[in-house]
């Protein structure tokens, strides 16, 4: 098809391999699927593991979440409960246990590799940790159980949104808070078509069949190397707007929280240009952001400019 092939010409302007590199196994959201993995001895595994959490976990410590919301988090957290939606490998679990001097921290994800690997990482740091295989939809934890529930770029990827809202409003005690960040389907480059691509803006030009399918044939015309990071098939699923997002927008996210019983506490208008440690060191960025800064206020708008939809919500 005509539209597949312009994709995949655009999507070929700023091509992007993957690279498996021992000092870097860390930085790879796929390396469990890699053979170095799957086929290696225990202390491998457990080797691939750490790195993986120690990536987060470091990531975390040279660039605090708060930078996100704008100010210190600490004292809404300091000697709380709280759970991380979408631990992964637990890094990041742990560096915030640490520094908002949590009580207990507990985490999920979908994988039971990301499980093992955030329990040994908490073991290493002897943190106060539970860690538990689940999908955010359905939780295994009692009502009120947590006092606060922290999420970092886990909502553009759960399956029904409105479903893990309600989830977390009824595992949180009440007066408990929920922050959570994550990118508006409209973000340029956070299309989550990286293993094969960093052009901007292509998700604004096609359809989500469209990318698959061009994404599926980049894939495919690798070969063999790209076993590790491929996508099982073209066809999206029920809930995907594109590779592994839902597709909700900040208007679908505001509109959302309004109809539910939230509170909003905190709502962060954090520009485009204004966040990441590598362009928070470069002037022009700071300049360019603070241009962007009165659009992130405009509903036709902020979907472009928003670094991220960002909130503390309260039950």
């Amino acid at each position: 098809m005509n539209t597949v092939r312009i994709a995949k010409a655009l999507m070929k302007m700023f091509e992007r391999f993957p690279q498996f590199s021992e000092d870097e196994v860390g930085e790879l959201s796929d390396v469990f699927n890699h053979k170095s993995f799957l086929e290696g001895d225990g202390a491998t595994r457990k080797s691939i593991m750490l790195k993986a959490s120690e990536s987060k976990y470091n990531g975390e410590i040279r660039y605090p979440w708060d930078n996100y919301f704008g100010f210190s988090l600490k004292p809404l957290l300091q000697g709380k409960t709280a759970l991380d939606l979408g631990c992964l490998a637990g890094g990041r679990s742990i560096a915030w246990f640490e520094r908002y001097e949590l009580q207990q921290i507990s985490g999920i994800d979908i994988k039971d590799e990301y499980i093992e690997a955030a329990r040994q990482f908490g073991s290493i740091h002897k943190a106060n940790t539970d860690f538990r295989k689940s999908v955010a939809e359905s939780m295994p934890f009692e009502d009120e159980t947590f006092d606060a529930i922290l999420t970092f770029d886990v909502f553009e990827h759960v399956q029904d949104i409105k479903k893990t809202l309600a989830e977390c409003h009824r595992i949180l005690k009440k007066g408990g808070r929920l922050f959570l960040v994550f990118p508006s389907y409209f973000h340029p480059i956070e299309h989550h078509l990286a293993s094969v691509t960093l052009t901007p803006g292509i998700h604004w030009l096609f359809s989500g069949e469209t990318l698959m399918k061009a994404y599926c044939e980049i894939l495919e015309e690798r070969g063999d190397d790209s076993y590790w990071y491929k996508r099982e098939s073209p066809n999206l699923e029920s809930w995907e707007k594109c590779n592994t997002i839902n597709g909700t927008t900040y208007s679908q996210f505001t509109k959302l929280i309004r109809s539910m019983n939230w509170r909003v506490h905190t709502k962060a208008h954090r520009p485009l240009g204004s966040i990441g440690r590598n362009i928070s060191k470069h002037t022009s960025a700071k300049i360019v952001s603070n241009l962007f800064l009165p659009l992130t206020y405009l509903p036709s708008l902020q979907e472009l400019f928003l670094h991220r939809i960002t909130f503390v919500l309260e039950k």
